[in-house]
Order: C-alpha cells, then sequence, then structure tokens
C-alpha cells in the first residue's frame, strides 16, 4: 500500500507545481499532500523569504488577479520503485510450453523484501509466472495453474554483482531453471547451476495480463517487489512451434521510456519511475565507452526500488497566471486552517515577451538544474549508503534547521537527489520536477550551513533588485537550455544564482552566445558550471541527468564505461574535463570546499587603478590585512562572503590572461579543502592554511563582443550581499556594477 502517516505523524502540508516553469497565461496544477482536515491557499511572487536576524524583511506580493481558496485536506504519497511494463506480451489464447531467458546482475542480495526479475502472474486468476530474488538470496518461481499460484523453491543463488544467464522453461508440470555465471575477465566465477522439479498440476504460464520487469503486480493491482540490480536482453518463447512472442534489447531508443520489442511483433513496453539507462551490460568488454558509439555491451537497464520520477499526486486545484503577470519566482502558499502547518509551491513564470524592451533590464537566471540536482537530498541521513562525511567536529544537532528539513526527513516516498546512492550503493543518476521539492523554499535554511543554499538565497538578489527599482525579468537553467542565446537578446546584463553548477551544453553555451555578443555577465556565486547537466525536452523535460565520472568533489563515482548521458548521449562529469571550464567564460573556477565560517576579500593593487573606480564607489574597507590591503565583505550569514563553495583565477585551467583579479579571500581555515581535481602527486597542502589555492578571486575582463565580465567566485557572496537589508559593502559592489553595466561603464 502507498504509504500512510500513522497516529503520531506530525501535521503537516507540502505539494507541487505542475508544469513548474510557465509563462502569463498558463495554467498550473497544483497537487497537495495534507494531514489535516482543511487548508487554504493564496498565489504570491516571492521577493524575499527569510526571516532571521541582520536580513532584509520577508517580502512577496500577493496576485490578487488569482483567487484565493479553501480545500479539504487529504493525505498523499508518492510509490518509489523502478521497473518495466509491457500490456500485451502474448497473443490472446496462446498455450503449450513457454520460454524465458535473460542476464541478470543482482546489486543487492540482503533487501527486507523479494526482488521479482520477471512476472507475468494474475493473481486474480492464477495464470503466469514469476520469477523471484527471495529474501535468502535464493531464486524462486511462482507458476500459475489456474486455481492456485505454485511456489518453486530452487535454492539456486545468484552472485553480487556477478552477470549470469537465466533460463526458463515452463511444459506442463515441468519447470527447469538454469544460473548460468559469466566472467568479465579472467576472474573465477560459480559453475553453471540448474533445477527441475514437477507442479502438482499443469501450468498456464501465459497469462492475459500484464508483463512487468523488474517488479509484480499484486490481486490490488499494485506495483511491489522492486528489484536492485540490472536486466539485459529479456526474450520469451512458446515452446509449440518454437515461435519468439518477444525480444527486448534495452539499447535501443535509450533516451526514451520505452522498451523495445525487436521481434516484430510490436510488443514494446514503457518503463516506469525512470531506471538507470546506458549502463554496461552481460558482453561489455571495454572496448568502446561510448553507448552512441558501441555496437554491443550497452543492453542493461539498472533498476532500483527506491527509483522515483514522478510521485503522481492527484490535482487539488489549478491556478491560471495572469497574462500581464511578471516574470519571477511565485509561489502558491498553503496553509491549514488549524494553523498547524503550512507550505509554499514554488513555480517560475518566463516573461512572454523575449527580445522587445530589454535592452535596460537585467536578468536574472534561477538555477534550477541545481535545484533539481539537490532536490530533497539526504546527505544527513546516516542511515543510507555511503552518506557524506562533513569533516571532523561537524555536528548536525548544532546546526540550525527550518521545517523543511524535518518534512524531507520524514518522507522517504519523495525521492532521492543527484548527491544520493540508492539502496544497492549505485549513485542516483536522476532528478525530477514531478514531487514535492522541500529544499526549494523560500525560507529554507540548509541543514549542513545554517544558512540560505541555493533557492532561497537567490532570492536576495531578487529582494535587491526590487529594492532599488532596477528592471529586471527572470529565467531559469531550463529556458536558456530550451532557447538558448535568444532567451537573453538585449538584455543590458545577466545574473547568475548563487550555485549555478549542473548546466547542460545548450544552456552554457547560451551564455557564451551572449558574451561574444557583446552581452556583460555576473557570476554571482560558486562552484558554478562544474559539472555537466543532461535535459531531453522531447521525452522527459522535468528530469535532469547527472553523470559523475572519476573525478571531481562528488559523492559517489559511476563505473568506468558509464559516463555517457542516456538523455542527450553526451558524455558527463566535469565541464573542465571536456576542455570547458568555467574559468574559460567567467575567469575562475572551482577550487576548494568547507562548512567552516566564510572570510573577508582583500582589495589587490590594480583595483586602485582609476579604470576600476566605478566597481568599488563607495566601498569602504572593514579593515585592513596583513600586507595592509583593504578588507571588504566581513560579515554575513556563514560568517565572510568569500565561503562555502569557492572559485579562483588560474590561467592553467583556462582562465583568460587578460582578466584582472580585482580582489582575493584571505585566511581560509582547515575546514576548507582543495578540490580533488587540483591534486598532483604526491597529494600535499590540501587545507586552507596550507596553500593559497584555496581562495576566492573577484575577476573583471572585457570580452571580444564589447561586453564585460564580473565574477565573485563565492556561494556565500549572496548570504552577505543581504546583510543588514542589502546595506553592506557587498551589496554597493553588486550595485555598481550591475548599474554600472546598465549605464555602459565597462565600456568607457
Amino acid at each position: 500500500m502507498a504509504l500512510q502517516p500513522d497516529k503520531d505523524y506530525s501535521a503537516e502540508i507540502i505539494g507541487y507545481a505542475e508544469p513548474w516553469i510557465v509563462a502569463p497565461g498558463d495554467t498550473v496544477q497544483i497537487k497537495v499532500s495534507c494531514t489535516e482536515p482543511e487548508y487554504t491557499y493564496r498565489t504570491v511572487r516571492l521577493i524575499q523569504g527569510i526571516d532571521l536576524e541582520h536580513s532584509p524583511k520577508k517580502a512577496e506580493e500577493e496576485i490578487t488577479a488569482i483567487p484565493r481558496g479553501k480545500q479539504p485536506g487529504r493525505f498523499q504519497s508518492a510509490r518509489p520503485g523502478s521497473y518495466g511494463r509491457v500490456a500485451s506480451w502474448c497473443p490472446p489464447g496462446t498455450a503449450g510450453g513457454l520460454h524465458v531467458s535473460f542476464y541478470v546482475q543482482p546489486w543487492l542480495l540482503e533487501c527486507p523484501h523479494d526482488q521479482t526479475l520477471v512476472s507475468t502472474v494474475d493473481s486474480e486468476f492464477k495464470a503466469g509466472f514469476s520469477i523471484i530474488l527471495n529474501t535468502k538470496g535464493s531464486l524462486d518461481v511462482l507458476v500459475g495453474n489456474g486455481s492456485s499460484i505454485e511456489t518453486v523453491e530452487t535454492g539456486l543463488q545468484p552472485e553480487l554483482k556477478v552477470w549470469a544467464k537465466v533460463k526458463l522453461v515452463i511444459q506442463g508440470k515441468d519447470v527447469r531453471l538454469s544460473l548460468t555465471p559469466t566472467a568479465f575477465r579472467a576472474e573465477a566465477v560459480p559453475a553453471p547451476t540448474s533445477f527441475e522439479t514437477n507442479l502438482k498440476s499443469d501450468a498456464l504460464p501465459f497469462a492475459t495480463g500484464a508483463l512487468l520487469v523488474a517488479a509484480t503486480q499484486t490481486e490490488g493491482k499494485l506495483v511491489t517487489n522492486y528489484f536492485n540490480g540490472r536486466i539485459d536482453s529479456l526474450s520469451l518463447k512458446t515452446l509449440d512451434t518454437p515461435s519468439t512472442l518477444a525480444k527486448y534489447d534495452f539499447s535501443l531508443d535509450m533516451p526514451s521510456n520505452r522498451m523495445v520489442d525487436t521481434s516484430g511483433h510490436g510488443r514494446h513496453g514503457t518503463l516506469v519511475n525512470a531506471p538507470t539507462r546506458a549502463v554496461t551490460g552481460h558482453d561489455w568488454d571495454g572496448s568502446e565507452c561510448d553507448w552512441t558509439k558501441a555496437k554491443t555491451g550497452y543492453g542493461a537497464i539498472h533498476f532500483h526500488d527506491d527509483d522515483m520520477d514522478d510521485a503522481d499526486w492527484e490535482t487539488d486545484f489549478t491556478v491560471t497566471v495572469p497574462e500581464g503577470a511578471r516574470s519571477g519566482a511565485y509561489a502558491v502558499e498553503v496553509e491549514t486552517t488549524n494553523g498547524k502547518d503550512c507550505d509554499s509551491v514554488v513555480f517560475f513564470v518566463r516573461p512572454n515577451q523575449w527580445t522587445e524592451s530589454n535592452t535596460n533590464k537585467v536578468c536574472l537566471v534561477f538555477s534550477t538544474l541545481t535545484y533539481l540536482a539537490y532536490a530533497n537530498e539526504r546527505l544527513y541521513d546516516t542511515t543510507r549508503v555511503n552518506t557524506a562525511d562533513l569533516g571532523p567536529g561537524f555536528d548536525i544537532e548544532k546546526t540550525v534547521k527550518s521545517a523543511e528539513f524535518y518534512k524531507m526527513r520524514r518522507r522517504t516516498d519523495l525521492g532521492l537527489s543527484c548527491y544520493d546512492r540508492h539502496n544497492d550503493g549505485s549513485g542516483v543518476c536522476f532528478s525530477t520536477a514531478k514531487r514535492p521539492i522541500l529544499n526549494m523554499r523560500p525560507g529554507y535554511i540548509m541543514w549542513a550551513f545554517s544558512r540560505p543554499r541555493e533557492f532561497s538565497a537567490d532570492l536576495f538578489m531578487v529582494g535587491l533588485l526590487e529594492q532599488q527599482g532596477i528592471p529586471y525579468e527572470i529565467l531559469t537553467d531550463h529556458d536558456l537550455h530550451e532557447r538558448g542565446a535568444s532567451a537573453l537578446n538585449g538584455f543590458a546584463a545577466v545574473l547568475t544564482g548563487c550555485h549555478p553548477e549542473y548546466p547542460t551544453l545548450q544552456s552554457f553555451s547560451a551564455y557564451n552566445a551572449y558574451a561574444r555578443a557583446g552581452g556583460c555577465l555576473l557570476y554571482m556565486g560558486g562552484n558554478g558550471f562544474y559539472w555537466v547537466g543532461a535535459v531531453n525536452s522531447q521525452h522527459a523535460p522535468h528530469r535532469l541527468e547527472i553523470r559523475r565520472g572519476d573525478v571531481g568533489v562528488r559523492p559517489y563515482s559511476l563505473h568506468g564505461g558509464e559516463h555517457v548521458t542516456c538523455m542527450a548521449g553526451q558524455r558527463g562529469g566535469l565541464w573542465r574535463s571536456r576542455g570547458l571550464s568555467c574559468n574559460t567564460l567567467f575567469g575562475i573556477g572551482f577550487c576548494a570546499q568547507g562548512t567552516g565560517l566564510g572570510v573577508p576579500y582583500k582589495r589587490t593593487p590594480v583595483s586602485e587603478e582609476k579604470e576600476y573606480s566605478w566597481i568599488f564607489d563607495g566601498v569602504t574597507s572593514e579593515g585592513e590585512s596583513k600586507d595592509g590591503l583593504a578588507l571588504f565583505g566581513l560579515r554575513g550569514f556563514g560568517g565572510g562572503a568569500s565561503g562555502d563553495e569557492i572559485d579562483r583565477f588560474d590561467i592553467a585551467n583556462g582562465s583568460p590572461a587578460a582578466a584582472v583579479v580585482l580582489a582575493t579571500s584571505t585566511g581560509h581555515s582547515d575546514d576548507f579543502g582543495i578540490a580533488i581535481e587540483d591534486l598532483s602527486y604526491p597529494a600535499l597542502d590540501t587545507l586552507g592554511t596550507q596553500t593559497d589555492r584555496i581562495r576566492s578571486d573577484i575577476v573583471y575582463y572585457r570580452t571580444t563582443g564589447g561586453g564585460a565580465v564580473f565574477s565573485v567566485g563565492s556561494i556565500n557572496w549572496y548570504c552577505s550581499l543581504a546583510w543588514d537589508a542589502y546595506d553592506n559593502n557587498v551589496a554597493r559592489m553588486t550595485l555598481n556594477v550591475v548599474k554600472g553595466f546598465l549605464a555602459g561603464k565597462h565600456k568607457q
């Protein structure tokens, strides 16, 4: 059954919007789960959502053109677990014997539930068959005879992560199962084993119901007993002719959710909850590591019992964005009428006009790809496999958390992030927008840093633009992915969020094309443009794919041969590994991270030159460094303006030689460690006090098209920007650059 709250469950209301990125005039479905009898809702445009000491006032604008409302509460939950489904796998009236074969590679043998490999069992009519990996790690066969479903315990045991061919023959009362392990190289594998028995009655293996791969269906039509591992080359035949009923090649139509039947009968299937494709199969030999070029080796799909691609909640109500609505981050605010809980269901509204009247405007791009990568991350969960080690002395019980943290901890049904591992230890490659993303809320405080991060921090920039009356529009990573540079046409300047970490080739290229055409870029964060993201707008626009390689600061590494995305057919990993480091466009690139307090910047001697005076207008000294240079950015949510994840200027990594370092951070503690890709043999001087390679650099340069690039190199920048309601040097410098680009000062 679906997850239901017990009697001690906390009062809770959460929801999500579908679609989550829209335009004026579009209708948005709002899907809500509520434990309480009733709730109210209203729609607002978000301006600033943090309410902390020293923060600006929380601000939002109600959209009165969208009526308020009241709804009865109901609890809704998701059902994680991926599988394949074929609605009709054999023609009506098929009789006689059945031959089933496929390759299997289990990734979790000690599982608390049975794991189904293949099933056609129809519990209502007591027909069909199933092959199950039981909780003891042995294979069972279930066979229907019309009056009951008989379980055959074969005792055959596949090995963990070892490919084996499975053959099942059912004919009359005879059941035969064989298991033949296959070696990858020269390792010894168990000898082939087989089992044969007679049933009590003649089998009826040809059920009229669906064929399920990696799961089974109960009498109540619920799908359950999901498999954790890989399946390759599934084939089903009758014994009478013999005749192939269906034959599946999982290497075909890779970006889609289809299981392609190559038998010629057209018995194609559908994949549910996004199992991982483009993984190595039983015949992979390492001769080709790109599935788009390989002729063999990529016919496997990796299924997981905790995959989740679509929460598939029922819609409670809809809202229609007014035709004249401003672009921005919006939320439907839902609150239980008894006042016990509330939530902000976030969605984004892009402008309808893309190229008109933008010359006097700036554009803020919300990092929606990063929001997906971190969506509902569970790195705090020490009960899961290989959770993050945040360093000696880190104590989660002493950190500041917002209400969303406790909801994420409760709602284990809402899927994982691309920072988590599956129950079988494999890394999570996919994230989805079709679910509540509880850490994408305007008031979210990130549990590891005790401060805003990602979306809640990005809203600080909206608040500053609003306070200063600067004309602006907002776009999202997804808009740049879809429309490329045309999305940015005409804007006087384009600003990133504090953590634009996961661009696709299309969205990254949009920034580059805009800059080459004379646009002005402000990279306002750290650890940006780091990992390659992939989106397939045709098959799954709501889904993000990440393929982490064997370099980069990462929570896991994917196996060799699995670094090419299935949705885009492009190499994943670091942009730096593809020769397109963040440095090559923005002048700086990721170099270090840490949970310790941030530190201030010090100005460089070149920053005193007249050419850059407009950038530092009104930026006063907050002290002096040991070498007598002025400091600024001492305060913020999380210490100084340089902190969290930081970037430095580095010509060796692609920074333009003509770029100027205007300021650099000072004195990072040993809570900060250097990025792995910056290490060479031997791995020395890796902590903050041991090397000057751990630093943030503020960089400025003019581009070939007549524009300019300004980069700050720190996720913490926005957390200092908002300190004391924007009355600080970080905000002043930011405004100087934004207003300077609007006024054309970079051309003077």
